[in-house]
């Protein structure tokens, strides 16, 4: 068999492979917090995004919560990450702050809302990013809260609140995920289904940790009663 064949072949395993994903995935909310800008440079934010836009494309609902770089204006970023996910074919709008009402009309009618933590009364205080996606996952009972931040790229597999509580989760994961972890343990405990834990900056991190058994980085689920069947 040719080196092509082969490299079709396995594109279609991968494929293949996602199915029951895809399927159990269909019209559910996934909140992605967007917390690694700064570490990626223009193409691989451009990947990432093209990733985001591949989730609405096969029926999932993503809303995009993102940090601001550096010397940036938020407003200005909001509306940059908004026109980069528009490049990859969905529709998406920046939204300001936390408005349920709107963030499920902007679902309904197709879009990807693009949040800018932002407080209504002054916009001199800084918003927590992180925890805005947690309130954000929580308000819309996503199904899934993704953080995608800067750290070590490994995989911690499947943990459960359980093992947040009794501090067995704080032994594997590293202390930059520590904060994540606390905020993935309160948003199980308000009813998301699952909180995944990425290191944004690898490539296809995104899909890779959401459509294949092994997954790259960390997960909080309440029990193992929640791992999906071809994941057990």
């Amino acid at each position: 068999m040719s080196d092509f064949m082969e490299e079709i072949e396995h594109k279609a395993d991968i494929l293949i492979d996602a199915l029951p994903y895809i399927r159990d995935f269909n019209q559910k909310v996934v909140v992605i917090e967007y917390g690694c800008s700064e570490w990626l440079d223009g193409m691989e934010e451009k990947s990432l995004m093209q990733d985001i836009a591949l989730l609405s494309s096969v029926g999932m609902k993503p809303i995009v919560v993102h940090d601001t770089r550096m010397g940036m204006d938020k407003f200005r970023e909001n509306k940059r990450i908004a026109k980069l996910i528009e490049l990859y074919g969905p529709k998406a709008i920046g939204v300001c702050g936390i408005d349920i009402q709107t963030l499920h009309m902007t679902l309904d009618n197709g879009y990807i809302p693009v949040i800018v933590p932002n407080d209504v009364d002054t916009e001199t205080v800084y918003i927590d990013p992180e925890e805005t996606a947690k309130e954000v996952a929580v308000c819309m009972s996503a199904d899934k809260l993704i953080y995608l931040s800067k750290n070590t790229g490994e995989s911690y597999g499947a943990l459960t609140v359980e093992d947040v509580n009794n501090g067995r989760a704080k032994d594997i994961l590293p202390e930059e995920l520590h904060k994540q972890m606390e905020l993935g343990k309160d948003a199980i405990e308000a009813g998301v289904n699952r909180v995944h834990l990425l290191d944004g900056r690898i490539e296809h991190s995104l899909l890779l940790e959401l459509f294949s058994v092994h997954g790259v980085g960390g997960m909080i689920i309440r029990d193992k009663n929640q791992l999906y069947p071809h994941e057990r």
